[in-house]
């Protein structure tokens, strides 16, 4: 029984590996190998720069407010559909032949379309949310999610965003929602971190006393 399960689960991982190949390599036969190779690097460099080396961090009057730019993911969004449009001016030439202009088609579908829509969707969805800190307080907006915490009943932060409280208890910020790349993220918890009181440092010093 073991020994029939192990080769159906080697058929099935073949099968997948074939599938996979299959696909690569008729995906450079439709669009062509460099074709595939720039537009990559260009989406690839696009969704990089734009996406995660904008910041959104603003500094003014004591409080320090992240609120995501629109605009950067929005030009994103552009330069992937503009790169799309490229690829389906190629399966649309004369002497493509229905199999490749459909299976370019699908590709362009489930690979180009749905993630730029789902991205546009995202983009309107998000583009209201921040993350406010002040002297005292932290407050955020994620969508029709709201909260103010007191910073002195923090005990600390962690992951994407965790807030541990005095009293034991936490709460969960989810700044995936929220147009936050990881850049925003990092800045984001040194900034909290550097307004909490250290309490680690003081019970090592009463401790010692």
């Amino acid at each position: 029984m073991k020994k029939g399960l192990v080769i159906l689960g080697v058929i099935f991982v073949l099968a997948i590996i074939t599938l996979f190949g299959y696909l690569i390599y008729k995906t450079w036969v439709v669009f062509g190998f460099w074709t595939m190779v720039w537009t990559g690097l260009i989406t690839t460099l696009s969704g990089t720069i734009l996406g995660q080396l904008v910041g959104s961090r603003i500094e003014s009057a004591g409080k320090i407010i992240y609120n995501p730019k629109e605009w950067p993911k929005f030009v994103n969004i552009i330069i992937c559909a503009a790169v799309g449009y490229y690829l389906y001016t190629i399966i649309s030439a004369p002497n493509i032949d229905k199999s490749s202009y459909y299976f370019g088609l699908c590709y362009l579908i489930l690979l180009s379309a749905l993630p730029i829509v789902w991205a546009v969707y995202k983009l309107f969805r998000d583009r209201n949310d921040f993350v406010e800190i002040d002297e005292k307080f932290i407050s955020y907006k994620d969508n029709m999610k709201t909260g103010k915490f007191e910073i002195s009943n923090i005990s600390k932060i962690e992951g994407a965003l965790t807030i541990h409280f005095t009293d034991e208890t936490t709460h969960d910020i989810a700044l995936s929602n929220m147009n936050f790349n990881a850049s925003d993220l990092s800045s984001l918890t040194k900034d909290i971190q550097s307004r909490l009181p250290n309490i680690e440092k003081n019970d090592v010093t009463d401790s010692k006393v």
